[in-house]
């Protein structure tokens, strides 16, 4: 008696294929709802702020108090994560990755970081409108420039010259080239390495700096 035929697999839908341009829609509402106090604070702050004269003190005080410490919590949690791809995915992960997993890495990490450092750079530039010596505003607003850079860093730096021809490197088992391939792979992983470590300089100077001011008396 003959086997039934085995039916076809089916081909992924479109919407299943993960491209760099995709959008994580799942991964995009959690970081909203995680920064969506952050950003919110931010747009309110500088109103509140303004109009001194007709806030009452309790909201003043309780702006003062609550938007520093989110700008901290902001860029720590910012800082830490770069940290944790250099300790951890570049030496343990991202070279043993398949193409597809290389994309699926990279966009989940996208779509988690940069409202993660937007929110960073609101949060530091909120703080720093809550207060009135210039050497603390200076602080801050030096704080929210360093992240941004590792925003500006990331698209027109990292983005042409590491993560995309990372991206799109084949892998080493579907090509009668493997061994270059893998010598190829690992020339692209140290070159990400190398432009990703100025992010973390840049991003742990700006951590330092909000911890600096936030151990000030003035914070206390």
């Amino acid at each position: 008696m003959m086997p039934p035929p085995s039916s076809p697999s089916p081909s992924p839908s479109p919407s299943a294929v993960v491209t760099p341009g995709n959008i994580n829609l799942k991964t995009t509402f959690t970081n909203i709802v995680i920064l969506l106090p952050i950003v919110v604070a931010s747009m309110a702050v500088p109103v509140l702020m303004h109009n001194r004269d007709t806030t009452s003190a309790i909201i003043r005080d309780v702006v003062a108090f609550a938007t520093p410490r989110c700008a901290v919590i902001a860029n720590g949690m910012f800082a830490g994560a770069l940290v944790f791809v250099s300790m951890v995915d570049i030496p343990a992960v991202l070279p043993h990755l398949r193409r597809s997993q290389r994309i699926l890495w990279w966009t989940t990490g996208r779509n988690f970081m940069v409202p993660l450092g937007i929110g960073s750079i609101m949060s530091s530039t909120t703080a720093a409108l809550t207060y009135e010596q210039n050497a603390t505003r200076a602080a801050w607003i030096l704080a929210a420039g360093e992240t941004l850079f590792v925003l500006l860093w990331t698209c027109f730096v990292m983005v042409r010259g590491a993560i995309i021809p990372l991206l799109d490197l084949r892998d080493a088992k579907d090509s009668a080239h493997g061994e270059m391939l893998e010598r190829d792979l690992e020339v692209l992983v140290r070159r990400f390495e190398a432009a990703h470590n100025v992010r973390v300089f840049v991003q742990l100077a700006a951590f330092a700096t909000i911890v600096a001011v936030a151990l000030s008396p003035d914070m206390r």
